[in-house]
């Protein structure tokens, strides 16, 4: 009776111990999925910044090549706006809005004043670039939820004054098959907003 008592106690012990063990060693393994999602969630976003800067690049150095740019709008309207800030630096945007035609995963960076990107010692202006997001103006909708705007702006900061804009406007097609750049000079001060005209651009030239 006693040697049945004592050998139902030791399956007992074995068996809560076992499944205490089993218990420690699911936390450990639930722990290390956890950790690898994480070092794996972590590694895909700085791939895709990486990805995202390097098309931030290919943009920049593309307006930086560019010695052709538009002097007609035809697809859609510009506009812009600077204000002072209290630190006496500027704050201004550009706006593209009122689309005339279907523009898909839009595409829209400013350079100031023919900065080449090796000298940039800070960010341009852009969207679409690094959203994870993409961007679509349609003539007369708008749903943001689910990338279908009215209009899309650029923003930066400057010391200068009056501010000189090259532009990029890139999109495609509701098939994704053709895709549409164009090039853009804008000016920019407190009270005025202009994009170069062809006798600009021919002066420039």
């Amino acid at each position: 009776m006693c040697i049945l008592e004592v050998f139902n106690l030791n399956t007992s012990f074995f068996v809560s111990y076992g499944i205490i063990l089993m218990f420690m060693m699911k936390k450990i393994f639930l722990c290390f999925v956890f950790v690898t999602m994480f070092v794996g969630c972590n590694r895909m976003t700085e791939t895709n910044k990486n990805l995202s800067y390097i098309n931030y690049q290919g943009y920049y150095e593309a307006i930086e090549e560019n010695t052709r740019f538009n002097s007609e709008l035809l697809y859609y309207s510009l506009d812009g706006k600077m204000s002072v800030l209290p630190d006496g630096t500027y704050r201004y945007y550009v706006f593209l809005e009122n689309p005339q035609i279907a523009m898909y995963n839009v595409i829209f960076l400013g350079v100031e004043n023919d900065i080449p990107f090796a000298q940039a010692d800070k960010m341009m202006p852009s969207i679409g670039i690094f959203e994870t997001q993409k961007y679509n103006l349609i003539p007369y909708q708008s749903n943001p939820s689910r990338g279908y705007v009215k209009g899309l702006v650029i923003s930066g900061e400057t010391t200068d004054p009056t501010i000189r804009l090259k532009l990029l406007i890139e999109w495609t097609d509701k098939s994704h098959e053709k895709i549409t750049r164009e090039y853009f000079i804008c000016n920019l001060d407190e009270n005025s907003f202009t994009i170069d005209t062809m006798d600009d651009l021919n002066r420039s030239n």
